[in-house]
């Protein structure tokens, strides 16, 4: 994994009561957006390749992703259920959750498609 440089963040309000915590706010807020930038314009520059930064994303959203694969876990468990108590419903169901996957599918080719001409620069966008 690359080694991300961070600036700084003021953590507590200096005891000159001329800065106000929405000065205080202000900074660390541009300062995040300065940290994103700089992956963002790490990533585009081709510095790391695809894998490694979809690897870091995941990496950095990991707390934001395990809520899902429980809710999956739980999904598919109930869907077992009603599958083993309702078996006409099976067929359905299975065809159900093969069209939402096949749209997922092209979803997220759609976007590694995009992504790749981004980062090899042969993007073009439908409006201009």
């Amino acid at each position: 994994m690359s080694e991300l440089q961070f600036p700084p963040l003021q953590t507590a309000v200096p005891s000159d009561d001329t800065v106000s915590e929405n000065t205080l706010l202000r900074e660390n807020i541009a300062a995040l957006v300065q940290i994103k930038n700089e992956n963002i314009a790490r990533i585009a520059q081709g510095q790391i390749n695809i894998t490694a930064a979809l690897v870091e994303q995941k990496w950095h959203n990991r707390h934001q992703i395990y809520p899902y694969r429980v809710k999956d876990e739980i999904y598919g468990a109930v869907l077992s259920e009603i599958i083993s108590h309702k078996p006409r419903l099976k067929a359905e169901i299975l065809a159900r959750l093969e069209e939402v996957y096949q749209k997922l599918r092209d979803e997220e080719t759609q976007t590694l498609s995009r992504t790749r001409a981004l980062l090899e620069n042969s993007y073009k966008t439908p409006h201009l």
